[in-house]
């Protein structure tokens, strides 16, 4: 009996043996590969998944910060290049396409200070980086005499105002909350800008500008037909264009 108890150690400590090695990695490589075929999906899903939660933390940052300061925060990425003339060459081409540079109207200015919105950076073209270290160390006055980002998409438009039905005519600004922005910084609501994460080799934060974005609307509907701003919420800039909350959870459901 003891004779027995021994080779049966000597043979668990001797471990697997050749053939039972290669069924271990035969049945590996086989479930690295079902891993591989379907992780496209699953990194696109992560993605929505993911910007759609965050777009929701950046709008409720952005809400707070007015809470305790009655400010919207200011200094974000004017979403145009250092000329401030054309829309900022590594945002996505389909976001490009959905905003046009605009001079701001005077009325325009005096309802976005109201919200202490006063001031953006303009875009460096800086080489392997569309993202990270591209906003302008210096501000530019929100002024008649600068563009803003216009949206002029009236899909996306829809998307961004919700319920909400704009009086006279409207205008839909769009910023990003760089690491320059008010409210980003120790001591600040949001303690670093969040960049998103891409869900394919387009979405790529080196190549496209994948910070997230802030939309504030102008309209008539102050008093005595006046301009009034507000804050519509937030946003990410995907290959596929200006994309919402909601509109991120519709496409990780419907895929």
């Amino acid at each position: 009996m003891k004779v027995l108890l021994n080779n049966s150690r000597k043979r668990g400590a001797q471990g697997l043996t050749l053939i039972e090695l290669v069924v271990v990695l035969a049945i590996l490589v086989a479930l690295v590969g079902l891993v591989l075929a379907f992780f496209p999906g699953l990194l696109s899903k992560a993605s929505k998944s993911t910007s759609a939660s965050s777009i929701q933390d950046v709008a409720r940052a952005v809400q707070i910060n007015y809470t305790q300061s009655l400010s919207y925060g200011t200094g974000y990425d004017s979403l145009l290049d250092s000329t401030g003339a054309s829309q900022f060459a590594k945002l996505p081409n389909a976001v490009i396409a959905q905003i046009t540079p605009t001079l701001f109207g005077a009325t325009d200015v005096t309802a976005l200070a109201s919200l202490g919105v006063t001031s953006y950076r303009y875009m460096l073209n800086v080489a392997n980086d569309a993202t990270f270290a591209v906003s302008s160390p210096t501000l530019t006055t929100i002024s008649t005499t600068v563009k803003g980002a216009l949206l002029t998409d009236t899909t996306v438009q829809t998307a961004v105002r919700g319920n909400y039905t704009p009086v006279g005519t409207a205008a839909y600004y769009v910023f990003g909350l760089g690491k320059g922005s008010s409210i980003v910084g120790t001591g600040n609501i949001l303690n670093d800008a969040p960049v998103r994460a891409g869900s394919n080799a387009n979405e790529n934060p080196t190549t496209s500008y994948q910070r997230y974005g802030l939309v504030f609307l102008v309209d008539d509907s102050g008093a005595a037909g006046a301009r009034n701003a507000r804050f519509l919420g937030a946003c990410a800039f995907a290959s596929t264009g200006i994309t919402t909350a909601e509109g991120n959870l519709q496409q990780y459901y419907s895929n």
